[in-house]
Parts: C-alpha cells; sequence; structure tokens
C-alpha cells in the first residue's frame, strides 16, 4: 500500500492498545488483507476503501499523522478497529520532532552506507525537550535509564521471537520504546532501534531491500548500546559516545573553495532517501552536501538532479560532481556535512579532474594508511565519522566477474572484490557494474566504500579511466572523466576492453569471503534472528569444529548461547516455566561481538602484509 502519510509511534501505540484481546490476535492478518486497499487523497488527507461500505480516513499535519483522533474508520466497531490499527500498521513511522527553520538541519548521516541513515531526532525547541548532549554531572538520569532498561526489555523479545514471531504488536511496542528513548535524550539507540523495526516490517513484508544481515547487525548495536546505558557503573567518558546527539553542531567556517568528487544514491531503512555529494578542499579535505528526506528509491533516483542547497548556484548534484564551489559565510559540522543556512553565500566554480590537484592527491595516499583509516571510522557511530573517512581511493585494474562482483588487481598484485553499492534496480549501479566486468584490462582510478565484513571487499561509487594507460572508457565531454556508479549509466559501446572477462577468481581463490569457521558463527546469529530462540535450542553448535579451527572462545560462547536457549526454569511442581530471556540475550550479544570483532579484524589483516 503506497500514499499513506506518516503516522507518529504513539499514534500506532494508542490504536493497538485499544484493541480488545481477541482482535488482537488478528492484527497481522488484518494487516496483510490491507495490503490492497485502494488509497485516494492527498497530502492533507487520505481515505482508505476497506468495502464498500467502509473507509479509514488518516488527517494528517504537515504530512503526519499526530493524533489517534485523526484516524477515523467508518465501521460499526470504530474507533476499536482492526480496520483502523491496520492502516496505521501500514503507514511509513515518523518518529521526528519538529524541525527549527532558523537553524541549519543535519538531514542524516552522510558517512554510512544507505541502511545506517536514520531519522533526525528531537531539536531545540521541540516538545520532548530532549539534551543534545551528555546529561549534566556526567550521569543518566532515572528516566533516561528507564527508557534504556524499556528498549533493552523490548530488544530481548524481539531476539527470542525472530522474525517469525515480531508481528505489530511486538513491533509496535519497539517503536513505543524508541519514542521514549529518544525524549529522553538516548539518540544513539532510538536511531538503531527504528532500523530494527523497519528491517522486521520489511522482513515479514518480503520486501527487496531487506537484509538479514543488516538486521542482524542492527539488533547487536541495539541490544549492546542498551545494555550499556541500563548499567549501574557508566564512566563518564562514554556518555557522549553512547547517547549520539539530537543534531549536529555546525560552526562558521571561512571561505572555502570545493571541487567535485562524486554523487552517491542514498536509500536508508529508516524512509529517507536522496543524495549525499563529496567535494574536496585545496587541502584535499573531504566535505559533503547532502539532499536527504523521508521517500523510497525513486526519490534516491531523482535526487541528483535536485538543486544543491547550498548558497544559490543553480548547480544539480551531479553537476556539481563535475564543477566546483566558492563558499562565503558557511557553516558546516565537525564531521564535514556543509550547512545550508540562510546566511550562506555559493557560487559556481570550475572543477577539477581525477587526474588534477588537489583531487589527485586522495589516490597518492598509500592503500595502508587508507586502510586503517576506513576500518578506524567504521567502528565509530555514524554521526561521528569524518565525511569520507571510510571512502578507499583505488587504482585498479578489470579482472573479470565472479558471480555477481567484478574482481581487479591493485598495483601490488592483491586482488579485490567489487560489489554494488545499492542493489535496487531504479539504480545504475548494477547495470554499470556489470559493464565493468567486461571491461577487461581497462585501468581505473575507483572510490569506493570499504565493506568491513569481507575480506578485501568495496563497494564502488565512482569510476574515472586512467589515462594512457591502454584499454579504457569513452566516456562523453559532459561527464567530465569520471562515472557516478548510481547515477550515471554506462553502455556498451563505450567499453575498449583487451580480453574476455574472467569467469573464475585468480589461483582458485573465491574472493570477498571471510573464514569458514566465522562464517558458521554468523549463521548461528543469523539463524536466531530469523527463527527466534527456539530455533537455536534445536540447533547442533558445532563447537568441535570450531575447536578445529582454533576458535576456542568463539565455541565456548555458542556452547554458552545453545545452553541459554534450551535453559527452562521449573515450578516447584516440576512444570516447565518461561524465563524473561535475560541470559539468552546476554550470551547471543557475547557471541554477536566476539564474532563482529573477529571479522572485522579477518577483514583488516586480508588488506594489509
Amino acid at each position: 500500500m503506497t500514499g499513506l502519510p506518516a503516522v507518529t509511534a504513539p499514534v500506532l501505540a494508542e490504536a493497538l492498545d485499544a484493541l480488545p484481546g481477541r482482535l488482537r490476535k488478528k492484527v497481522d492478518d488484518a494487516v496483510a488483507r490491507a495490503g490492497g486497499w485502494p488509497v485516494t487523497g492527498g497530502a492533507g488527507e487520505v481515505t482508505v476503501q476497506v468495502d464498500d461500505a467502509t473507509t479509514v480516513t488518516l488527517v494528517a499535519t504537515d504530512g503526519v499523522v499526530r493524533d489517534a483522533a485523526a484516524a477515523r474508520c467508518s465501521c460499526l466497531l470504530a474507533p476499536n478497529c482492526l480496520h483502523r490499527v491496520a492502516v496505521l500498521a501500514l503507514a511509513p513511522v515518523d518518529d521526528s520532532a519538529p524541525v527549527d527553520d532558523s537553524a541549519p538541519v543535519d538531514p542524516a548521516p552522510e558517512t554510512a552506507g544507505p541502511a545506517a541513515v536514520a531519522a533526525p531526532g528531537p531539536t531545540s525547541g521541540s516538545a520532548a525537550e530532549a539534551p543534545v548532549g551528555p546529561p549534566v554531572g556526567g550521569e543518566l538520569t532515572e528516566r533516561q535509564r528507564a527508557a534504556a532498561d524499556g528498549l533493552w526489555q523490548v530488544a530481548v523479545t524481539v531476539l527470542a521471537a525472530g522474525i517469525v514471531g515480531c508481528g505489530v504488536v511486538l513491533r509496535t511496542a519497539l517503536l513505543r520504546a524508541v519514542h521514549e528513548a529518544r525524549a529522553n535524550g538516548l539518540h544513539r539507540v532510538a536511531a538503531t532501534g527504528t532500523r530494527v523495526a523497519v528491517g522486521l516490517r520489511a522482513a515479514r513484508a518480503a520486501e527487496p531491500q531487506y537484509r538479514l544481515t543488516d538486521l542482524t547487525d542492527d539488533l547487536r548495536e541495539l541490544l549492546a548500546v542498551s545494555r550499556r546505558l541500563r548499567g549501574t557503573a557508566l564512566p563518564a567518558g562514554e556518555l557522549g559516545h553512547l547517547l549520539g546527539t539530537a543534531r549536529r553542531a555546525y560552526d562558521p567556517q571561512a571561505g572555502l573553495r570545493l571541487y567535485g568528487l562524486c554523487a552517491v544514491p542514498v536509500v536508508a531503512d529508516s524512509g529517507y532517501a536522496g543524495v549525499v555529494t563529496y567535494l574536496v578542499d585545496r587541502d584535499g579535505r573531504l566535505w559533503t552536501v547532502a539532499d536527504l528526506a523521508p521517500g523510497d528509491v525513486g526519490r534516491a533516483a531523482g535526487a541528483g538532479d535536485s538543486a544543491v542547497a547550498v548558497g544559490e548556484s543553480g548547480l544539480s548534484h551531479r553537476q556539481l560532481t563535475r564543477a566546483g564551489l566558492v563558499v562565503s559565510g558557511g557553516t558546516a559540522s565537525a564531521s564535514g556535512q556543509l550547512g545550508t543556512g540562510r546566511s550562506v553565500r555559493a557560487v559556481r566554480a570550475g572543477g577539477a579532474g581525477w587526474a588534477d590537484d588537489p583531487l589527485v592527491g586522495l589516490w597518492a595516499q598509500p592503500l595502508a594508511d587508507q586502510v586503517r583509516r576506513a576500518f578506524a571510522a567504521s567502528a565509530l557511530p555514524v554521526p561521528e565519522r569524518p565525511a569520507g573517512a571510510d571512502l578507499l581511493f583505488l587504482t585498479v585494474r578489470v579482472l573479470g566477474t565472479h558471480e555477481n562482483t567484478v574482481l581487479a588487481a591493485t598495483g601490488d598484485g592483491g586482488v579485490l572484490t567489487l560489489t554494488v553499492a545499492d542493489e535496487h534496480a531504479e539504480l545504475a549501479h548494477r547495470h554499470n557494474l556489470r559493464l565493468l566486468g567486461q571491461a577487461v584490462g581497462v585501468e581505473l582510478r575507483l572510490v569506493g566504500r570499504l565493506d568491513p565484513t569481507r575480506r578485501a571487499t568495496v563497494q564502488a561509487l565512482a569510476v574515472a579511466p586512467v589515462p594512457a594507460s591502454g584499454p579504457g572508457l569513452g566516456l562523453p565531454e559532459s561527464w567530465a572523466g569520471h562515472v557516478d556508479l548510481g547515477y550515471d549509466r554506462l553502455h556498451h559501446s563505450q567499453l575498449r576492453t583487451a580480453g574476455e572477462p574472467a569467469s573464475t577468481p585468480v589461483g582458485g581463490q573465491r574472493p570477498g569471503t571471510g573464514d569458514p569457521a566465522l562464517r558458521l558463527l554468523r549463521r548461528h546469529l543469523e539463524r536466531v534472528i530469523s527463527g527466534g530462540r527456539a530455533v537455536q535450542a534445536l540447533a547442533d553448535s558445532s563447537q568441535r569444529g570450531l575447536r578445529r579451527a582454533r576458535l576456542d572462545l568463539g565455541a565456548y560462547l555458542l556452547g554458552a548461547m545453545s545452553v541459554a536457549a534450551r535453559a527452562r526454569p521449573r515450578d516447584p511442581f516440576g512444570r516447565v516455566t518461561d524465563d524473561d530471556g535475560q541470559a539468552f540475550a546476554e550470551s547471543w550479544l557475547a557471541l554477536a561481538v566476539y564474532e563482529e570483532a573477529a571479522s572485522r579484524a579477518l577483514a583488516e589483516a586480508s588488506w594489509l602484509p
């Protein structure tokens, strides 16, 4: 169902709480049926036709349903009816607070992958009045600790239920806890909880953008951070890192001379979409300007041609990657996100090619230094990552294809795996990567985002042919010598190849894969996410194979998780009773943290001598 306005989490929770118990059991079936109900109306009022005699009407304020009374049904059971709850459950969730237009807005984190972008949190002057930084005195308030505990308890229940058990009722409980966390200034866990809720919904609806690996990582972070916040011994130095911020602080900047580098479409699990454009100043520092707003892949596909909101240059994002800007009166966050306040002045200036200063200096950095910097950045929370810190600037030669990836060789003889940055068919990533795999022998300058969980793997964002290097790419003059792989579409006629594509990995080694034992651990973690605690209770723990691979700690943690999954307390009469799931969640989290650290260390070692 499309065309529905966004709904705040409290509205959905209030509607669900009002349902009688007998109807709550039928909510998921009602939501499945509601997907085919026709939607009519505009932004202010939307009508959903349930049948010939029943309609559900949603009244939106500024595009968002903010009051349960604004959702009405014409049936006899209204307002406590399934029709109303089903429509609200299908609507996108808006959990952000009003934004002060006089202040520079931080649209979303720009340096992480698309799945990491979260909706903005409360800002100054909002109804929530959430603190932007750490609490006064360096300690959490009782309300903050209670909000963290509530989010932990819901996350424990989600883990035990798995995707198969996370219906509308449990997802709504998660959204309610997320809303409470955000209202009390726990912005990092609130953003992560939103991603988990969106991922669960996408999994249940079998949406194409759903990725089990992303949902597993998000739930690991949600459990880890909420557990840390609910603890009693929390060092003051960790508070800012764990709380996150509602919005970034933007500081005045001296005059900036910027050169366009590339534009990257973004489609976030949190419901935001758009484009991020990377710029470089005279000193080689990376900056970004973003256009992110609620939307889907259609918005991301069209955002490249939208006007850049810095000054009045008249440039679109795609044009800016081939041009430059002179900015005065500008503001920027510490991470390099340019502000778009009314005082900013910007005029169009000449750009620079990737083989010219200052851009060429990005490719002159030693690979080892780039890899260490990118891995360090990927370990930081998204809002704290410097702009472009997780990017790699590589010169590679195309070897051919392997499955759905492209193999490329570096100058020192290493073999990399190039993957798509986004799977959506509306974007050009997959089309372009498939053609590049056929350009055997072509030498390219590459801008890619490091994949910290796979061996020598890069998400390709943009490429440019290396001049006078033999076979190459014949690009239109308007592209100024480089291809933004998310927006520009290559054609077969532009390929100048030196041979046939390679169909097997060099030396028989499968690219992009890690240690088999660590992959086994990952499968156990993801199986719990899919099927819940009950599935792990019946699974073989595979500890013997892990010990043969010398992963003794991993074997111990996996065994502990299996024991916790099977453990069931009994009452004085010997009858099995349910526990609170805390021990199982703790054991799963310990194994997930171990697997993430081990996989990251293995991936980093694959890059470095």
